[in-house]
């Protein structure tokens, strides 16, 4: 089934994973899912690593997943070190395993691999090419609250956005943001611009002050300084920082919901208990099934 269609029907929840780089691995992430599928989640996701570093077990995982018939699956899909006919390749195989969802991603530049000019520079390059050679997929794309980190303006940021839905995304999943002023913002200013596709908030629950640090270092995301201070008192302990963690995480989308959000959407890091505790702090249990947002 294609996601939009969910998302036409009510409030999502969803989980991300990332495939193990070990096939040895690979028992440890199918726990993790079937954990967190008692929770009846309506989609899950496989990331894809930089350069398709773990194509084949994002391939081999979605299509797992997908064969369980416990939830949709959407499977990551990035494009910086492809060229046009590998993507056709891999959208040919997913298409066969049933596979309807994927969301499209430039990638992260791969720091062992010379990107030739064959090779497929932007996400808007992948959207147009699934859209004019496959009409069995929906697709999802990517938006930044506080916009991409090698984006000029938020101006500009936004414009991209747009033309992600112009080239044919079914709707945008957003990057982890701590900070619901920055994506109420950003929805705003995308829904002013002409931007009517669902957008879906991207929601990490916190587990190290470290670890997050690093992360939004990376992305480009911002950490709201009484959060900050609170995590530097418990730097050097895990344990009390996913306490907080999960307390954040439940207050952050306690007040999205209030602002009608499409679904929720958790960056979960293979990991079950944050995530679990939230959902049960919201409510929704893995023994109320017919929970909706």
């Amino acid at each position: 089934m294609k996601i939009i269609d969910i998302l036409n029907s009510k409030k999502t929840i969803s989980f991300e994973f990332f495939p193990p780089k070990r096939d040895s691995d690979l028992p440890k992430l199918h726990e993790t899912v079937d954990r967190l599928s008692t929770f009846n989640p309506d989609f899950v996701s496989f990331t894809y690593g930089a350069g398709g570093n773990t194509r084949q077990l994002t391939t081999q995982v979605s299509k797992e997943a997908k064969l369980s018939d416990k939830f949709e699956v959407m499977s990551h899909l990035t494009c910086i070190a492809h060229n046009k006919a590998e993507i056709i390749n891999i959208l040919k195989d997913l298409t066969l395993s049933n596979i309807e969802n994927i969301i499209a991603l430039r990638g992260d530049t791969p720091k062992d691999i010379t990107i030739s000019k064959n090779n497929l520079k932007h996400a808007t390059d992948l959207i147009e090419i699934i859209k004019s050679n496959f009409s069995n997929f929906c697709i999802a794309g990517a938006c930044y609250p506080e916009f991409h980190p090698e984006s000029n303006n938020p101006v500009d940021d936004i414009k991209f956005t747009k033309m992600k839905q112009d080239k044919g995304v079914d709707f945008l999943i957003t990057q982890l943001f701590f900070d619901n002023k920055d994506f109420l913002s950003f929805r705003e200013k995308a829904i002013k611009l002409g931007i009517t596709i669902p957008i879906i908030p991207g929601i990490l629950p916190i587990t190290s002050t470290k670890q997050i640090r690093r992360f939004t270092k990376l992305c480009g995301a911002k950490i709201p300084l009484k959060l900050n201070e609170k995590l530097e008192n418990s730097i050097n302990d895990d344990q009390e920082t996913t306490k907080l963690g999960i307390e954040y995480a439940t207050n952050q989308i306690l007040e999205l919901i209030d602002n009608d959000i499409p679904g929720i959407h958790f960056y979960s890091l293979n990991k079950t208990s944050s995530v679990g505790h939230v959902l049960n702090n919201l409510g929704i249990s893995n023994q109320t099934p017919e929970y909706i947002i």
